[in-house]
């Protein structure tokens, strides 16, 4: 069994929270006369293909920040612990993830959801 012995803990979503998908993900450029920021490649763990997110930065750096004042922090997906883990690699996030995970998908507690997980971050990237 493993144990978490820090209480102060942070959980990261990977899809639309750390990270971004244009439409065009499977090319390295944004459409003629758009503009979008530092695309980075990703290989997809599952079929090894290549596709090109975007870093969503200010959740980035926000994680970095949790990290620095003594957080464990959790980064998961829904799409599973291979592709949480590439994304994490992919945007060299490896010193400031304690912990990698398949995102959870049932929760059993006598509390609803709101009671438990009050507080919901999401900043907006303007980029």
């Amino acid at each position: 069994m493993n144990i978490i012995e820090n209480e102060n803990i942070v959980c990261y979503d990977v899809d639309d929270t750390l990270v971004k998908w244009p439409d065009n993900y499977t090319t390295p450029y944004a459409p003629a006369g758009t503009f979008e920021y530092n695309r980075k490649c990703f290989t997809d763990p599952y079929d090894n293909s290549s596709n090109y997110l975007i870093p969503h930065e200010k959740h980035i750096a926000l994680l970095k920040k949790h990290k620095g004042r003594g957080q464990f922090v959790i980064v998961w997906s829904a799409a599973g612990v291979k592709w949480a883990e590439s994304v994490v690699k992919t945007l060299n996030l490896e010193s400031y993830v304690d912990l990698i995970m398949t995102k959870p998908t049932k929760l059993v507690d006598d509390l609803p959801v709101h009671e438990i997980f009050p507080v919901r971050i999401y900043l907006k990237d303007i980029k």
